[in-house]
């Protein structure tokens, strides 16, 4: 008997030992950001600037879309990620779009993704406390 429960217990370890590496994650959503105190009071090209610079120092090719809006690409060897990143002086969201090559499912993607966003997100973040008018 205490062969079968220490079997049961190796196997049981096992999965989560594997379930635990996984490389593909639920994907990362920036959703209402809180614009620090400091820049809330920015012009809007100032905000949209200093958002745009964090994305193009993190890597990211990042372009005008609309007021409010700025597509972002992140692209090397043979993957890429795109978001949207939407703003206002209140806060900002990082919108996922698609992603190549990244093991993107459903509501799934590789963790190279979500680390990808959450360095933007920290880089927008850390702009934005720095910001002058």
């Amino acid at each position: 008997m205490k062969t079968g429960i220490r079997a049961l217990f190796l196997i049981l370890a096992t999965v989560a030992v594997l379930g635990g590496c996984s490389r593909r994650q639920p994907i990362y959503r920036v959703t209402d950001h809180p614009i620090p105190a400091a820049s809330r009071d920015l012009p809007a090209a100032a905000l949209q600037r200093t958002i745009m610079e964090a994305a193009t120092d993190r890597g990211w090719s990042a372009e005008w879309k609309a007021p409010g809006e700025i597509l972002a690409t992140k692209a090397w060897k043979d993957h890429e990620a795109v978001v949207e990143i939407r703003y206002s002086h209140e806060s900002y969201t990082i919108d996922h779009v698609s992603t190549t090559n990244l093991r993107e499912r459903g509501e799934t993607v590789h963790h190279a993704y979500n680390k990808l966003v959450r360095a933007l997100e920290d880089e927008i973040e850390r702009r934005l406390r720095q910001a002058k008018h």
